[in-house]
């Protein structure tokens, strides 16, 4: 049935919303101010990098596959200008790079040091400053992350990037599905036409869109460390200057109690061992092996527990 006074199709109603919100006739989002467009930057903040390259414990493979990104940053004019690479890689500008493995393996520590190697700052968009539950509303952060790299020249770093990198929804019944599929080609869109780095990190990279695996310049694995690393990550993480009393064999001990343990789950355990030796007073304020083994084993148990089905 048509209007009887325009013949045009009458006019659908508004879209709603989980959030009781409504989207006007046709599903688009409203023309942002640029108050609002200035807001949603503000959500994204520029940090200097802490980390550095050369404390990096990773397998010798991994690193290889690092560097040579980044010498494809770092040479990209002599790549795609000299060596003629923009004629077959219109694209080349793009640098995304994905940083897959289990929890505490240094994804988030890579990203940052990349971004210090780079001498760029570094913008962290994590996943719950990203998502919303107003329709729309993620897309525009998206985009408004993407524009504060473009305007500070800072690399992009997206955490659990799974949650926004996964599958598209082919079966799409409600107002919320047709926002996560929005948010999906808005990404697409972005990776597209950004000419910066871009650094993605997951611990369920088999959750990703085969389009954005396309997009994705380099896919690195972040593996649990084997006795080696985790000597080297043992070393690292204990300071100086903090109280610790061990004997060169107990380094081999420590080694052998975190196999299957992260990086990540080290610096954990120091920190909570170094609370233990706290609470003593005066010269037995100090680390032992013995601390480091109690930490280690609540750690292992805490692994076992938490999370698992009952």
């Amino acid at each position: 049935m048509t209007n009887q006074h325009t013949n045009q199709p009458p006019t659908p109603p508004p879209l709603p919303t989980p959030a009781g919100r409504v989207l006007p006739p046709g599903g688009g989002p409203r023309a942002e101010s640029e108050t609002e467009i200035a807001k949603r930057l503000d959500l994204f903040t520029v940090e200097t990098p802490r980390r550095h390259l050369k404390d990096l414990i990773l397998p010798e493979d991994t690193l290889r596959q690092l560097n040579g990104l980044l010498t494809k940053i770092r040479y990209h004019r002599v790549l795609y200008e000299d060596f003629g690479l923009g004629e077959i890689d219109p694209y080349g500008g793009r640098t995304a790079i994905n940083l897959y493995g289990p929890p505490g393996t240094g994804k988030s520590f890579a990203a940052d040091a990349i971004a210090h190697e780079l001498g760029m700052g570094i913008i962290r968009a994590n996943y719950a400053e990203i998502e919303s539950k107003y329709v729309g509303e993620t897309a525009k952060n998206i985009k408004a992350a993407f524009q504060k790299a473009r305007e500070t020249g800072a690399l992009l770093f997206f955490d659990e990037a799974d949650s926004i990198l996964g599958r598209r929804l082919s079966n799409v019944r409600q107002s919320t599905d047709h926002a996560v599929n929005v948010s999906r080609s808005v990404m697409l869109l972005e990776l597209d036409q950004f000419s910066g780095v871009t650094v993605f990190a997951t611990n369920l990279a088999s959750n990703y869109d085969t389009a954005f695996i396309r997009r994705i310049l380099g896919h690195l694995e972040m593996p649990l460390p084997d006795a080696e690393q985790r000597l080297r990550l043992w070393r690292y993480h204990l300071p100086a200057r903090l109280p610790v009393q061990l004997a060169e064999s107990d380094w081999a001990r420590l080694v052998a109690e975190t196999e299957g343990l992260a990086g990540g789950d080290i610096l954990n355990i120091v920190v909570y061992a170094a609370s233990m030796a706290l609470e003593r007073e005066g010269v037995n304020c100090r680390i032992t092996v013995n601390d480091f083994s109690q930490a280690i084993g609540g750690s292992k148990r805490a692994k076992q527990a938490v999370g698992q089905p009952q």
